[in-house]
């Protein structure tokens, strides 16, 4: 990790209401006015504590219903990164480790959806893409109908956004076969407009 990130992860996690936050993130998810009440701040401060901790990347929200009604917004420790610090008379280290998809489902897939995807971009006949775009949005199908997804779960969040992207993908391939290249180009500034409002992947 370079100096300068080592410094800021030391700089966030140095804050004792941090700290404090993110002990009560890692037990489970929390709402904010949950947050302020167990730790005795206001909600205004936990808010911009909040704010630090997302933009480093070290928590993430997602909206919930509450059983009282409106729905509201969780916070919980990322599971895509873990830091580890070492500390020995050799060595001093703040590592920052992302991780990996774990999901069996997702991983039995994966393989056929990118040779499927190195296929369609190698075939030079419009009918055998179109086939293939069939045969990849079946899978993307098959990952978006998963009966086990879970909404907390990072693995089941990320399989759907990429299974999503896929889909899309397949789409815009099966437009432009059709002859339909405009609704084919429509569908891809979406795709795109998608991705840079971080709809599909994060």
């Amino acid at each position: 990790m370079p100096t300068k990130s080592m410094e800021t992860v030391l700089h966030i996690v140095g804050n004792e209401t941090r700290r404090r936050i993110l002990t009560l993130l890692s037990e489970e998810p929390h709402y904010i006015s949950q947050i302020a009440i167990k730790l005795g701040v206001t909600q205004p401060a936990i808010l911009k504590h909040l704010s630090v901790l997302q933009r480093a990347g070290l928590i993430e929200s997602f909206w919930k219903k509450s059983p009282l009604g409106a729905a509201r917004k969780y916070y919980k420790i990322c599971d895509s990164v873990g830091i580890e610090i070492a500390i020995n008379p050799r060595d001093f280290r703040v590592t920052r480790r992302f991780q990996r998809m774990s999901c069996p489902k997702y991983l039995e897939m994966e393989g056929v959806i990118k040779r499927l995807t190195e296929e369609i971009n190698k075939a030079e006949e419009v009918t055998t893409k179109a086939t293939k775009a069939r045969e990849l949005m079946e899978m993307a199908e098959v990952l978006l109908s998963c009966e086990d997804y879970e909404e907390e779960n990072w693995n089941c969040r990320s399989c759907r956004k990429i299974a999503s992207l896929r889909k899309e993908a397949s789409q815009i391939v099966l437009h432009v076969s059709r002859g339909d290249i405009e609704l084919g180009l429509r569908r891809l500034t979406e795709t795109i407009n998608q991705l840079l409002s971080g709809l599909l992947l994060k």
